[in-house]
């Protein structure tokens, strides 16, 4: 059984600073992070917005770094409402203390506090959901694909689009390090992966070598990369959501996802039979 990432200490600390608020607002701050509850079951807590909370928590599993990300959206907006709520110096001061009290149980789960944000010590927890692990086969591509598209079949286009954006990040990173080119692990930027895959690919637009509605091409692909990135950035629950996208948004991003992919699997297969050719 995977470590959980988050304690039980912790999840029932912050649980009982939720109680303060009602179950409205209880979910205004789970559904900030697109976290839903399981209305199936009735948890053995006392209350009702403990068992509300507790709703939550069921439909989340705290040792997937993915899940782990949207709780962790789901704390920090319950510390700025604490920080806006109008009352009595006294419970100002109280307050100030729960505040403490979560930012510290958050601290010795390998959580930092900076600027109004939790992050992971990445020394002591990796945050990585084993679902994002990629093979370059395309086997592997169409199963990452499916994963993408059953999340726009059930309205969930954000995580569609984030789907997408990781399985292009793994994939590049993957044909790097079998290619044994040189690149940096905590990359997450896609359009730098992607020119180092081209310069160990050959797939530099740029490059003496190719015709030119092939430089065409490929100059399309770094568009599309761009594009990628940036709805990424905008529109996926990779960071604070700056719209929510369409389902047309979804598809053509997971599509774009699918057609980058399957070219570098070819160019990198390509590239494996020239060098065992060359070999013999």
């Amino acid at each position: 059984m995977s470590k959980e990432l988050i304690s039980k200490a912790t999840r029932n600390d912050f649980r009982e600073a939720l109680v303060e608020f009602t179950l409205h607002e209880i979910d205004m701050v789970f559904e900030a992070a697109d976290l839903a509850p399981n209305d199936a079951i009735v948890p053995n807590v006392s209350g009702e917005r403990r068992r509300r909370v507790e709703q939550y928590y069921a439909n989340i599993d705290f040792s997937n770094g993915t899940d782990v990300r949207k709780v962790v959206r789901a704390f920090e907006e319950l510390l700025r409402k604490h920080e806006r709520q109008d009352s009595g110096w006294d419970d100002v001061l109280r307050r100030g203390r729960i505040r403490q009290d979560l930012i510290e149980r958050m601290g010795r789960d390998s959580f930092r506090f900076e600027d109004g944000r939790f992050w992971p010590d990445v020394l002591q927890v990796q945050m990585i959901d084993t679902s994002t692990i990629v093979a370059l086969t395309e086997a592997s591509i169409a199963e990452h694909i499916e994963k993408a598209r059953t999340k726009i079949s059930q309205n969930d286009f954000a995580g569609a689009i984030t789907n997408a954006y990781t399985l292009v990040e793994e994939f590049l990173k993957e044909v790097l390090r079998q290619t044994h080119a040189s690149f940096n692990e905590n990359e997450g930027d896609i359009k730098a992966l992607y020119s180092d895959v081209a310069e160990a690919l050959g797939l530099n637009p740029k490059g003496e070598n190719l015709e030119g509605h092939l430089k065409t091409i490929l100059q399309g692909l770094r568009s599309v990369i761009s594009g990628l990135c940036e709805v990424s950035n905008r529109a996926s629950d990779r960071h604070a959501r700056k719209y929510n996208p369409a389902q047309r948004h979804a598809k053509l991003a997971v599509n774009a996802a699918l057609t980058l992919c399957e070219f570098v699997l070819d160019s990198y297969e390509n590239q494996k039979r020239i060098r065992v050719k060359t070999a013999n």
